[in-house]
């Protein structure tokens, strides 16, 4: 049962559908702190209905998801009202189009004024690593790990492709211990959870945290 509970609290359980209204994200709530998953992963608009139920380290919010479409400033925004209505940690898409045209003083400016505008919160950088080069992927983890994020995280879910072993031993063996590795983009059973956490990853995300607790818990 201890081990149970210990792959339970990897789990970020998102509830990111354009459809997710507040009765979702109170129902989503409550299994979070039934099953004891790490947090529930909300739309910053949605971070004060979570907080209904759940503590500030229990919440968190995702900006510029899912294209980083946005410029600094907007992003900026969305972290300053993510942690006023109360979110601990935040899961932040990285510039993409500047990551191409290899401005990287410009993704490492970003990257430091999200860190100044949240000093507290936990950081997680979504690369998006169905989009990326090796040589970018290593690049995004010294910068996150220079401008002080906590994590480097794999995909939206909402790319060409989601969450891999192989990228997440990647990330595990650029970053060491210095910034640690969310896997994210459809992992869906207990087998997939246990493999990702083998190969590396220090958290999962995914929308089907209720049916991997019960896999786990129940044996399906």
């Amino acid at each position: 049962m201890e081990e149970v509970k210990s792959l339970l609290s990897k789990i970020d359980y998102s509830v990111l559908k354009a459809t997710t209204v507040k009765a979702r994200v109170l129902e989503a709530a409550e299994e979070t702190k039934r099953y004891g998953f790490a947090t529930l992963c909300v739309f910053p608009k949605h971070v004060s209905t979570a907080r209904l139920i759940l503590s500030k380290e229990r919440v968190c919010a995702v900006v510029g998801f899912p294209l980083s479409a946005v410029p600094t400033e907007l992003k900026l925004s969305e972290v300053s009202y993510a942690v006023s209505e109360g979110a601990g940690e935040l899961d932040v898409v990285v510039d993409l189009s500047a990551v191409k045209e290899g401005d990287w003083a410009k993704v490492e400016r970003e990257l430091l004024e999200i860190r100044d505008e949240a000093p507290e919160a936990v950081l997680k950088l979504i690369m998006e690593c169905c989009y990326l080069t090796e040589e970018e992927k290593k690049t995004l983890c010294r910068l996150a790990s220079d401008c002080g994020w906590e994590f480097v995280k794999t995909s939206t879910g909402y790319g060409s492709y989601g969450a891999t072993i192989s990228d997440v031993e990647f990330l595990k063996g650029v970053c060491g211990k210095r910034v640690r590795v969310k896997a994210a983009g459809g992992i869906k059973s207990a087998d997939a959870l246990k493999a990702f956490i083998d190969a590396g990853a220090d958290r999962i995300g995914t929308s089907s945290g209720v049916e991997i607790a019960k896999e786990l818990l129940h044996g399906g």
